[in-house]
C-alpha cells in the first residue's frame, strides 16, 4: 500500500511539472488584457483547461499552475477566436497578435466588431456577455484567427440577449466583412489608420501648436482613421485629443497633470497606451516640435518647463523599447526643422516602412494638418507610401504661393533608401585616401550648405546638402553615383526661397575643417559607446550617436580631417 501511494505521489508531480510555461504545482494568477476596443464577456483558457472572462476594461485573471510563456485560448461563446503565447502578466492582445498578418488581423478586429453588432467601429466596449452563437461554418477546432489567416469565408450567426438573430460574413473575394440583420447587410468598417501625434508645445512654438489643432479639428475624420494626439503646452493645461469615431469630431480632454514631452519614456507610454487601445493595420507617429538634427540638443521634443530634452539617441532608444514590445510604425514623420538627415533617418530605420522630413527649416505653421487629415479620411485605404506622398502634397500646396527668405523642403524616404544611402557613405570611407583627397574636398567645397551660410561664423551646423556633395563625385564613384540616383527618385517637394540654396531633400554632417568640427560638436558625434557629451555649455551623460556606432562616415569624417 505503501509503494502505491508513493506511486501515485510521483506520478502525479511528473504529470503537473509537463506542459507549456512550466507547472509551479501551486496556483498562480496570470493576467492580461483583450483590446479590439474593450472587449467585455470574451472567455480566456488555457490549455489545461483553466478558464475566466474578461471585464469591462478587457482585463482577465486567470488561476493557473503555469506561469508565463502560456499559451490562452480566447472564446466567444462557442466561437474560439484565436490562440496567443502570453509572454508577461498584463500584456496587451489585440486581434493583430492572434493572426499570420496585418491584413488577417484586420479582417479579425472587424469580424470581432461584427459579433458585437458594431458595424462602425465606434463603441468603446464590445460586450460580448450575453452574446450566443447559432451556428457557423468553422471546422472543429478551427479558429476565427486561422480561417481568417487562411482566407477561408467565413460565416457566424449569432443572437444578442433580447433572442434577436444576425450574421457576420468574411468574404475573401473583396475583403469585406460583413454585418447582416433582416436581410440587409452593412460593411463593417475598422481603423486602417492609427495616427499618433506627439505635440511638444512647452517651448516657443505653443501658439502653433493651437492652429494646428484647429486644423485638425476642422476635419471630419473618418471611423477608420483615429487620430490621438498629445499636446504639451507652455501656458495652459496640457491635453490629450481623441478623434470620435461615431462624430468624427476631435474631443479633447485635459490631463490634469504636467507633460514632460522631453522624457522619452513620455513618448513611449503615450503611443504603448494608445497603440494597443485602437489597434490598426496602419499605425503612423508624428513628432512635432523644434527640430535640430544629428545633435538634437535642442530638438525631437523640447520642454521649457521641465527643461528636458529628447535627444535623438533617446528617441532611438523608446523606439527600440516599443519594438520590443512588439511596437512598430507605417510611417514616422518629422513635423519640425532639419531633421531630414540620413543620421536621424538611420537612427529611425528599424522602426517604419516610410518617414517624412524637411532637410531644412520649416515654418512656424508647419505641416498642413487640415489638408493631411482629409485624404487619409477620404483615402482610409490609403498604403504608407500613399499617406506618405500626400503629406508632400499636402506642404507643397500649403506653400507654394509662400513668400520666404529660406528654401522649404520636404521629402518622402523609404527604410531602403536610408539603407541605400548608408552603405554609399561606407564606401566612401573605402574610397577615401591621399590620391583621392582632393576629388572628396572639391566636391565639399561645391556641396550647398543647408542650415546657415559658411560666412556665417556663428553657424554651428555644418549640414551639407547630399546630393549636391555627392553629384560631382558620381562619374568616378558608383557609391556617389547611386545616390543621386536615390535622390531623384524621392518624392519630395523644393520650394525655392530668397536665400537661392540648391537643395534636393537630404543631408550629411560635414565640417570641412577641424575649427569647424570644434564648434560643431564633433567629439559627440563620433561617440559610438554611450559617455558624457558636453557641447554648447549642455552635459549630456549616456549620450552617443547611432548613426556613428552603424555606419563609417564617422571614420570618413575623422581621415578627411586629418588630411585637410
Amino acid at each position: 500500500m505503501r509503494n502505491l501511494k508513493l506511486f501515485l505521489f510521483l506520478f502525479l508531480l511528473f504529470l503537473f511539472s509537463c506542459g507549456g510555461g512550466g507547472g509551479t504545482g501551486s496556483t498562480v494568477t496570470v493576467s492580461g488584457q483583450f483590446i479590439s476596443s474593450y472587449v467585455e464577456g470574451m472567455k480566456v483558457c488555457d490549455d489545461f483547461g483553466n478558464c475566466t472572462f474578461t471585464d469591462s476594461q478587457g482585463r482577465f485573471y486567470l488561476e493557473t499552475d503555469h506561469l508565463p510563456p502560456v499559451r490562452l485560448n480566447f472564446w466567444i461563446d462557442s466561437i474560439k477566436v484565436g490562440s496567443y503565447t502570453l509572454q508577461q502578466n498584463g500584456e496587451i492582445i489585440n486581434p493583430f497578435k492572434l493572426t499570420s498578418s496585418s491584413e488577417a488581423g484586420d479582417v479579425l478586429a472587424k469580424f470581432i466588431h461584427g459579433m458585437a453588432g458594431d458595424a462602425t467601429g465606434s463603441l468603446q466596449n464590445l460586450n460580448f456577455s450575453g452574446i450566443k452563437v447559432v451556428n457557423s461554418n468553422l471546422l472543429n477546432g478551427e479558429s476565427l484567427a486561422d480561417a481568417v489567416s487562411g482566407s477561408k469565408t467565413v460565416q457566424v450567426t449569432l443572437s444578442d440577449s433580447s433572442g434577436n438573430e444576425y450574421s457576420v460574413e468574411y468574404l475573401p473575394s473583396d475583403g469585406s466583412v460583413k454585418l447582416c440583420s433582416d436581410g440587409n447587410c452593412v460593411d463593417v468598417n475598422y481603423r486602417q489608420w492609427l495616427v499618433l501625434v506627439y505635440m511638444a508645445a512647452d517651448n516657443s512654438l505653443n501658439d502653433y501648436a493651437y492652429q494646428d489643432l484647429k486644423e485638425m479639428s476642422s476635419v471630419s475624420i473618418n471611423p477608420q482613421v483615429k487620430l490621438v494626439v498629445l499636446t504639451d503646452f507652455q501656458n495652459g493645461e496640457d491635453e490629450i485629443s481623441e478623434s470620435d469615431e461615431a462624430t468624427g469630431t476631435l474631443i479633447t480632454q485635459p490631463l490634469n497633470s504636467e507633460v514632460d514631452s522631453g522624457n522619452y519614456k513620455t513618448l513611449e507610454n503615450f503611443v504603448e497606451t494608445y497603440y494597443s487601445r485602437y489597434p490598426a493595420k496602419n499605425v503612423a507617429l508624428i513628432l512635432w516640435d523644434h527640430g535640430d538634427g544629428w545633435r538634437s540638443m535642442r530638438s525631437a521634443a523640447v520642454d521649457d518647463t521641465s527643461s528636458d530634452y529628447l535627444l535623438m539617441f533617446q528617441l532611438h532608444q523608446a523606439l527600440a523599447d516599443l519594438k520590443s514590445k512588439g511596437i512598430s510604425f507605417s510611417l514616422i514623420g518629422f513635423d519640425e526643422c532639419l531633421m531630414g538627415m540620413e543620421e536621424v533617418l538611420y537612427d529611425v530605420k528599424d522602426y517604419a516602412d516610410y518617414f517624412v522630413a524637411s532637410e531644412a527649416y520649416e515654418p512656424g505653421e508647419g505641416w498642413d494638418y487640415q489638408k493631411l487629415l482629409s485624404f487619409l479620411s477620404s483615402n482610409p485605404e490609403a498604403t504608407p507610401e500613399e499617406f506618405g506622398r500626400a503629406i508632400v502634397d499636402a506642404y507643397r500646396e500649403a506653400y507654394s504661393n509662400y513668400t520666404s527668405s529660406y528654401t522649404l523642403t520636404l521629402s518622402l524616404f523609404s527604410k531602403e533608401d536610408v539603407e541605400r544611402v548608408a552603405s554609399d557613405l561606407n564606401q566612401f570611407y573605402q574610397a577615401l585616401n591621399p590620391q583621392t583627397f582632393l576629388d572628396f574636398q572639391s566636391a565639399r567645397s561645391s556641396a550647398q550648405q543647408v542650415a546657415c551660410s559658411p560666412s556665417d561664423a556663428s553657424c554651428s551646423y555644418y549640414y551639407v546638402d547630399l546630393y549636391t556633395f555627392a553629384f560631382p563625385l558620381s562619374e568616378s564613384y558608383p557609391a556617389a553615383q547611386d545616390i543621386v540616383s536615390v535622390m531623384n527618385s524621392l518624392y519630395h517637394v523644393v520650394i525655392p526661397g530668397s536665400d537661392g540654396r540648391d537643395l534636393h531633400g537630404l543631408s550629411i554632417y560635414f565640417p570641412a575643417n577641424w575649427t569647424e568640427a570644434d564648434n560643431s560638436g564633433f567629439s559627440c558625434y563620433t561617440m559610438e559607446t554611450p559617455g558624457t557629451c558636453i557641447f554648447n555649455g549642455q552635459e549630456v551623460t549616456g549620450y552617443y550617436n547611432p548613426f556613428a556606432a552603424g555606419t563609417y562616415w564617422d571614420n570618413f569624417l575623422k581621415e578627411y580631417l586629418s588630411l585637410e
